[in-house]
């Protein structure tokens, strides 16, 4: 829920330092020179891309990002991972499908990155194109409470805090800053567009109890792998996974809402509002609680995936690597 892919995920953590340099740009890091040198580079080409989609009507720019995805992304390093991720998640599925899928993947990813210029009209709602289904009535769920919304990377995840937006509920969003400053400058204009707070991961430990202390619901991503987390089951295997949040809902005693963004064609949207999650009270123990409070809402995000794994977009190394034989030899960590 938040402009960049690795929010609330960690990636200093996990967050790539170089998007078109990598392992060059990770040894070239202790050379601050040579950094900045490489930064400018990618700096230049992402705000050449974000002018040229800026210019562009919303559903052309879109569209060219769908081509470039298709084309640009199975040939990314990353796409092992979407690869991998996608082998796990639907083991049902034939390679040659699981492939297409994953090219999908990427064109559904690169529209999101050329809708991103245009992404204060699409949520001020001048254009018509989001339309939210809120069966229950979020806002009367919830009686006043502030909640922790949540999804995962899925649609175009950032349109995710209109749904809060639209029940009226004061909403703090949650994001991790861009290692590449001038990525981040650009991002950051977009952000400061956007009506709703931000608040940088790096703040969040506390950031999160004030806001929600102050009455504001907070939104975030945890779906993906974060290295400081717990093995909760994720399509039946142990993944990574942040428990924290489900620990402050059940502090505080807030449920987790869901909503998912479903591209239904092109640029028109629909956000899907699930019933409030709550935690069991059966489960006495708080870390036994809030583990089974994870699990849950991951098995919300497999049934997410599994009707629209085009447009689930995981670069990164999900679940832990199996242990590799003895005497083999050791791989870099990606």
């Amino acid at each position: 829920m938040a402009l960049e892919a690795a929010a609330a995920n960690g990636e200093r953590d996990g967050l790539a330092r170089h998007f078109l340099f990598g392992r060059l740009g990770e040894r070239l890091a202790v050379d601050g020179v040579a950094e900045r040198a490489l930064w400018a580079v990618e700096g230049g080409l992402a705000a050449g891309l974000w002018g040229l989609f800026a210019s562009l009507p919303l559903e052309r720019a879109s569209d060219l990002g769908a081509a470039m995805g298709r084309r640009l992304g199975p040939r990314l390093k990353k796409h092992r991972h979407v690869l991998t991720n996608l082998a796990v998640a639907l083991a049902d599925r034939p390679a040659e499908e699981r492939a297409a899928i994953a090219r999908e993947s990427w064109a559904n990813a690169f529209r999101m990155l050329a809708e991103l210029p245009h992404l204060a009209d699409l949520v001020a709602g001048r254009s018509g194109r989001i339309e939210v289904v809120d069966p229950l009535g979020v806002a009367a769920a919830l009686a006043g409470r502030p909640a922790i919304f949540v999804t995962a990377h899925v649609g175009n995840w950032n349109l995710t805090p209109v749904a809060a937006l639209r029940a009226g509920i004061p909403t703090t969003v949650i994001y991790r800053a861009q290692t590449s400053p001038r990525i981040e400058a650009l991002l950051a204009r977009a952000r400061a567009e956007l009506p709703w707070r931000h608040l940088e991961v790096e703040e969040a430990a506390r950031g999160m109890l004030r806001e929600l202390e102050a009455g504001r619901s907070v939104g975030l991503l945890p779906d993906q792998r974060f290295e400081g987390g717990e093995l909760v089951p994720f399509f039946g295997r142990p993944a990574p996974t942040p428990v924290a949040p489900a620990r402050i809902a059940i502090k505080m005693g807030l449920p987790f809402v869901a909503a998912r963004v479903v591209r239904l064609e092109g640029c028109r949207f629909e956000i899907r509002i699930e019933p409030p999650l709550e935690a069991d009270p059966t489960i006495r123990d708080p870390r036994e609680r809030a583990f089974a409070m994870t699990a849950a809402l991951n098995r919300l995000f497999e049934a997410w995936i599994r009707e629209r794994p085009e447009q689930w977009l995981c670069a990164k190394r999900r679940w832990p690597r199996a242990p590799a034989p003895a005497g083999a030899p050791e791989t870099p960590p990606p």
